[in-house]
């Protein structure tokens, strides 16, 4: 490349010295020739106008043919003596032959001096594509998700992100003539799908065994009614528990938020990791009936700044475990598990007449949608009778004031259970 370079830096120099002596030695032939006169014959040319004719310069003439023959004999000798330097600058530097290479390396700078190199735009690929590895069909087919089953509604929206994260589970099972346990859970992922799917596939599954499995012992013991709360409340903690195990020894990366309710005899179960939020509404009021699990609660902070971990805020105001995590309790997250525990807040409510409905969302609602105005939502939706149109208006809100996150929300109907 450096060859090449001072090449091209000698012919320019040399090309404007030749052309610098050329016209010198033209202008001083022009003036220093005597006047030629020309015969008084007329010819075609001469009858034509003044500004048609042409002027002839016999002197000009031969001292440019003059010049071009100089420069061609010059350019030789530059040659003859270019030539052995750029065979010995070859030698040093081990590429023999190259003086060989030297016209037709000439000839490509001119070329490429006065032809620009072709301009290559790549081609992006199909949009199908950029999502390969995080669920191709999750993406394009669950982007929007509705659905009205028996006793709930649910509606699923896609955030800005190449896949969804969120995912939900229902169970319903009929226990008896008066006695019937239903399942509802909303869950919010993170780092990837494989948690989510994971805990979505389980974790009702677990709980439902789980409370089963207590009735029986409740059956065959003498225990009071009390023990039976009790129970229920011990029996979905340790489902919460055996679904994190599960996923902690499967080797998948990632964790989920949860929010779930369990419904059995007159009585709802509520339970939460991370910042999935249910609440419920009473006579048209607004209540949380959980708590976000997040770094900005103090209590969190201690627990894990006792656990030898620490709590940081970053310039956007949101607090972070170990610079990570925004949220301080979930399924999974191994490498975060001393302090990011899967220990979840269970809560048991009578449901009575007063008790109309529960909703379970993802964060991406309740960041940017009060309890009361989704409350509100979903009884005007009600009270006109369109089951569905609640969601679209909570998803346009969440996303006008600036939501870019998945946001699930599943709305049950509680006055099926009440008393």
């Amino acid at each position: 490349m450096l060859l090449y370079t001072v090449q091209f830096l000698c012919s320019v120099v040399a090309a404007f010295a030749r052309l610098a002596r050329a016209l010198r030695k033209a202008m001083a032939s022009v003036l220093c020739s005597p006047p030629v006169s020309l015969p008084a014959t007329t010819s075609p040319a001469s009858s034509a106008p003044l500004s048609m004719r042409r002027k002839a310069h016999p002197a000009l003439s031969v001292a440019v043919g003059d010049a071009l023959r100089e420069r061609d004999q010059r350019e030789a000798r530059e040659q003859l003596l270019i030539a052995p330097a750029v065979d010995a600058f070859a030698a040093c530097n081990g590429g023999g032959g190259a003086a060989q290479q030297v016209e037709p390396a000439k000839k490509a700078a001119r070329g490429a001096r006065k032809r620009p190199s072709m301009l290559v735009i790549p081609v992006a690929p199909e949009a199908v594509e950029v999502a390969a590895g995080w669920g191709t069909v999750v993406a394009e087919k669950e982007a929007e998700v509705e659905v009205e089953g028996e006793g709930f509604w649910l509606a699923s929206r896609r955030g800005a992100r190449h896949a969804m994260e969120d995912a939900y589970g229902v169970i319903a099972q009929k226990l008896g003539a008066d006695s019937q346990l239903a399942f509802y859970g909303v869950y919010d992922g993170h780092g990837g799908r494989a948690a989510v799917d994971f805990v979505s596939d389980h974790l009702g599954k677990n709980v439902v065994a789980a409370v089963l499995a207590t009735k029986t012992e409740e059956a065959q013991g003498t225990e009071p009614s009390s023990w039976s709360t009790d129970a229920v409340t011990a029996a979905i903690r340790a489902a919460y528990l055996a679904t994190d195990s599960e996923l902690v020894k499967q080797g998948l990366r990632g964790g989920s938020c949860a929010a779930t309710a369990l419904v059995k005899d007159g009585d709802i179960y509520v339970a939460n990791l991370g910042d999935c939020r249910a609440v419920m509404c009473r006579g048209g009021v607004a209540t949380a009936v959980t708590s976000d699990h997040t770094a900005a609660r103090e209590d969190e902070r201690s627990r894990i700044e006792n656990s030898g971990g620490y709590v940081s805020c970053g310039s956007n105001g949101v607090w972070r475990v170990q610079d990570c995590l925004a949220v301080s309790r979930a399924f999974g997250d191994a490498d975060l598990k001393r302090w990011v525990i899967p220990e979840p807040e269970i809560r048991r409510l009578p449901l009575t007449a007063g008790c109309e409905f529960l909703v379970l969302a993802s964060d991406g609602l309740w960041n940017k949608v009060s309890n009361q105005e989704a409350v509100d939502a979903v009884s005007r939706s009600r009270a006109g009778r369109d089951s569905t149109g609640c969601f679209k208006e909570l998803v346009d809100m969440a996303r006008c004031r600036g939501s870019r996150d998945d946001i699930t929300v599943m709305v049950v109907d509680l006055k099926r259970f009440t008393i």
